[in-house]
């Protein structure tokens, strides 16, 4: 099935599209933000639909990049 034709891939973008950009993989669910200051994580990949749904519902909080002492970032 393709991604014109997937029902459930075109309910999500219904669903979630003005938030996320959302498409599938054979094997993977993968969705990225449409809003770059979000706090959530800019992306979000499952192999489970149900799991999907829910971090699409109630996102994980976003890694920022904090300075280090030296001016380098690291991920906190």
């Amino acid at each position: 099935m393709s991604e014109t034709t997937n029902p459930l891939l075109s309910l999500l973008r219904e669903t979630y599209g003005d938030e996320w950009n959302i498409r599938r993989s054979e094997t993977m669910w993968i969705a990225s933000t449409r809003k770059s200051e979000s706090d959530h994580a800019p992306t979000i990949i499952e192999s489970d639909v149900e799991r999907f749904v829910a971090l699409l519902e109630d996102p994980p909080a976003r890694v920022h990049a904090l300075p280090a002492s030296d001016g380098r970032g690291f991920l906190a």
